[in-house]
């Protein structure tokens, strides 16, 4: 390696060090996006489908998976943004092996979310913004009442959450 490269990657690799030794929920460019894990917590959300009838139901779990809240600013993205990841909410119908997994956006500092984007056997659904949803702090968790998401995947489905999804109450200041 000649002098000039090592001169070149030094000041990377010292931010890298940098960024590293900082620590803390606030991520800022660089998110550490750990897989969703057993939390203890429960979690229950009715789910009203239009256009394919059998994702209809309720989804509930005693143990939801949940990753980390972090705080990041994405590049490209107007607004900084609180995220989670949740998975393994069971379709509670004698049989079904259908699960909701998702990951919820919100603007630190407000009971607003940003996107919320949810998977039912594969098929994937979105809502931008707030309608029908709300973030609430104090209890640890976002609650969606009548939340329309359409699907991702131009099927012309969509779904209406009504229930609670729990957040981990170690969050980032803002969150």
């Amino acid at each position: 390696m000649t002098n000039t490269t090592c001169r070149a990657i030094f000041p990377v690799a010292a931010l890298a060090l940098l960024l590293t030794a900082c620590g803390g929920g606030d991520e800022g460019v660089f998110v550490e996006d750990k897989d969703p894990s057993p939390s203890g917590l429960s979690a229950n959300v009715t789910v009203a489908a239009t256009g394919n009838a059998v994702l209809s139901g309720a989804y509930a779990t005693t143990n939801i998976l949940l990753n980390n809240v972090t705080k990041v600013d994405p590049i490209g993205e107007p607004v900084e943004q609180c995220r989670f990841r949740f998975s393994d909410l069971a379709q509670q119908v004698a049989g079904s092996t259908r699960r909701m997994d998702g990951d919820i956006r919100y603007l630190p500092g407000t009971n607003a979310l940003d996107s919320t984007d949810v998977s039912i056997d594969t098929i994937a659904f979105k809502m931008i913004g707030t309608t029908g949803a709300t973030i609430d702090r104090a209890n640890n968790r976002v609650v969606f009442n009548g939340a329309v998401l359409t699907s991702t995947q131009a099927t012309g489905q969509s779904i209406t959450l009504t229930g609670a999804i729990p957040m981990r109450g170690d969050r980032p200041e803002g969150c």
